[in-house]
């Protein structure tokens, strides 16, 4: 279990998403549901050299003027290991506009829908209609620019294994904006009880998690771990669809929460506070 552990943090060390990546970045892991509700975690498609991200939004007139060439290209490269994805960076939970949308146009390509807003930041998405070119294997950003013959060279390149000559192309879209909340981020009054709530019910001693969510000092050493979990959606358990019914127990992180625990460990896990409220927690003998 000790090496699993460590094993763990080294993967969590090595897959931080940087603050607005840029071409040939290595940005990390990630995990979005689709406007139709299907889960999709870039590990998985490890079988591709290739995931190509058409940034949308509804009403984009860039969108629009692109997608015609970018199904085009997913028809000559879908069998030759380059995966096509839309992305929607926006935040507005709106899957059935975006379906609707889709449909309208004839499109059959999942829209990665980012409610929270966290891989578009990792992205450096600023703008509609901008192609992003990802390697599922490295988890590096390859390209960034607009549909064409620069977006075309760049997959042939990545196909051969080869270096992308140019990497990042100008975009002329409708600009995206990443609202985060301003304010600083507590550990006191702002993780902790995140973390009290949704993870240390079971990240305790005798829980049926692995180690023990019990103190700053722990949360601050696991932390890089803590951000890939929850930057793939492996972590709080379960991936209960949030727009489907309503659970009990689900689990699921807000978006304010998962922004707020993510900005907070990008900015070093720093403690405030003369009181640590996760170590004063007790909780019952059996295991859950």
């Amino acid at each position: 279990m000790k090496r699993m552990m460590l094993v763990g943090v080294s993967s969590a060390l090595m897959s931080l998403l940087p603050l607005g990546a840029g071409a040939a970045d290595r940005v990390g892991d990630f995990a979005l549901l689709d406007h139709n509700g299907y889960f999709h975690h870039m590990a998985w498609y490890d079988d591709h050299q290739v995931i190509a991200l058409l940034v949308q939004a509804n009403g984009s007139v860039a969108t629009r003027k692109a997608l015609p060439d970018y199904a085009e290209l997913q028809a000559r490269y879908a069998d030759k290991g380059v995966e096509f994805f839309l992305i929607n960076p926006m935040g507005l939970k709106d899957r059935d506009a975006v379906r609707e949308e889709m449909q309208d146009m004839g499109i059959d390509m999942p829209v990665l829908m980012d409610d929270a807003q966290v891989i578009a930041r990792a992205l450096g998405i600023s703008q509609t209609g901008e192609v992003l070119l990802y390697d599922p294997k490295k988890f590096t950003l390859e390209f960034r620019g607009a549909v064409g013959a620069e977006l075309d060279a760049a997959i042939q390149a990545m196909l051969a294994g080869e270096p992308v000559a140019q990497a990042t192309q100008p975009v002329n879209g409708e600009p995206v904006t990443i609202s985060f909340d301003s304010a600083p981020v507590s550990y006191t009054a702002d993780i902790a009880p995140i973390i009290a709530d949704n993870c240390a019910t079971c990240h305790r001693d005798g829980g049926v998690a692995p180690f023990a969510m019990d103190s700053h000092a722990m949360i601050r050493g696991w932390s890089p771990m803590i951000r890939e979990v929850v930057m793939t959606k492996r972590m709080p358990p379960a991936q209960v669809d949030p727009h489907i019914g309503s659970f009990r127990n689900a689990m699921n992180l807000s978006d304010g929460e998962v922004q707020k625990l993510i900005t907070w460990i990008d900015n070093g896990s720093p403690q405030d506070g003369e009181t640590d409220h996760l170590a004063q927690l007790t909780w019952p003998e059996s295991e859950w």
